[in-house]
């Protein structure tokens, strides 16, 4: 038998987080917080939030209709991830007394003491929270709040396929935002199954439809096809998936646009960005992302201050996530022209721009993540 490490013998392969002012004074005020909930989601001194290891996750694992686990340090050591865990499992114990009901299990490891077991899910960073359900691990990447993650899991039950057969559901696939499968074949052939079973480990942020036809079909194939075929020309920031979108794994550089596309200016400014986006599509360097900035109260000042821009104004730039550096298009005159942004990327793309470091002195600590 391995000896089991203990949290001194792992703590120094995590980097460490750094928690600042406004979020350690948000910890502070968590009392506050849950007043304001409604009366039947506030804390009634009931632990729901489960601690697995590896002697009870597979038996846990087994009896769950849903199971969420969130991987996290925690060492009274390091002061700092024992106020980050104390915020986290605050928002786990809101995501348990709503879902709990529904058959879902809520569940956190200690990757400080059950680092074996992190490594045999391939867990490579605290922090990671991973949704077990219909045989299939998701993963989720998006903003943390219970909000967000529950209706995030609300998604996860709806039928994994859309059947579409009427002029309704023809709507919903075209209103549809964002990538989207459809899949043409015979609902009784087998191979829908197979479809079903790939729509699966996509959802809920990828949709799959499907109408009638007779292809054959194969769950591995699809995954390859969806995953080669996912990437939008321009690809909207979503609270869901933020973290996966913008990303230092990302390759190349993600063009951003800060715009908010409900007002004039914004829907203008927007129009040109995507078409400078379907201008440079085939260019495999270049990602084509936008954020609408309201939905990020709390993102907010980061932006603003690591990249020295207004984003309650139009803005577009080039980030190197990799090196978290960036450089961002100045207005010429009184109005934006194609052209400008045309010339703008030219010149990024020769490297006759300057890229900045960005200021990470206020990063916000729910965007941060350890890795093992």
């Amino acid at each position: 038998m391995k000896p089991i490490l203990s949290p001194l013998a792992i703590l120094p392969v995590f980097s460490m987080i750094v928690i600042n002012t406004a979020e350690a004074q948000d910890l502070e005020d968590a009392e506050s917080r849950d007043s304001k909930l409604p009366h039947y989601l506030r804390d009634d001194g009931i632990k729901r939030v489960i601690d697995l290891d590896r002697n009870n996750f597979d038996r846990t694992l087994k009896q769950s209709k849903m199971l969420v686990l969130l991987f996290y340090l925690s060492s009274r050591s390091h002061p700092d991830s024992e106020k980050l865990w104390k915020s986290d499992r605050q928002m786990l114990e809101v995501v348990a007394r709503i879902l709990q009901p529904q058959g879902v299990t809520v569940a956190a490891v200690n990757v400080a003491e059950e680092y074996e077991l992190a490594q045999k899910l391939g867990v490579k960073f605290s922090g990671a929270i991973s949704v077990f359900h219909r045989g299939k691990r998701v993963e989720y990447y998006g903003h943390r709040s219970a909000d967000v993650l529950v209706t995030f899991l609300h998604k996860m039950f709806d039928p994994p396929v859309t059947n579409i057969d009427n002029k309704k559901q023809r709507t919903l696939l075209e209103d549809a935002e964002g990538t989207k499968v459809v899949g043409y074949f015979d609902l009784e052939n087998p191979q829908f199954k197979e479809f079903e079973e790939a729509a699966k480990n996509f959802q809920p942020l990828i949709p799959f439809y499907v109408v009638t036809d007779k292809k054959p079909i194969k769950e591995k194939n699809i995954n390859k096809f969806v995953q080669s075929n996912k990437r939008q020309i321009i690809t909207k920031i979503r609270l869901e998936d933020i973290h996966e979108t913008w990303s230092s794994k990302v390759e190349g550089y993600l063009v951003t646009a800060f715009v908010k596309p409900k007002t004039i200016e914004g829907a203008q400014f927007f129009s040109l960005v995507r078409s400078l986006a379907k201008a440079y599509k085939s260019n495999e360097k270049l990602s084509f992302v936008w954020v609408d900035p309201d939905p990020f109260p709390m993102m907010r000042d980061y932006w603003q201050k690591s990249y020295r821009i207004d984003v309650s104004s139009p803005a577009v730039g080039v980030v190197d996530p990799k090196l978290n550096k960036s450089t961002w298009f100045k207005k010429k005159g009184k109005e934006t022209k194609l052209r400008h942004l045309q010339e703008w990327m030219k010149d990024v793309l020769a490297n006759k721009t300057e890229f900045l470091p960005a200021s990470t002195d206020d990063e916000p600590a729910s965007t941060q993540k350890q890795e093992l």
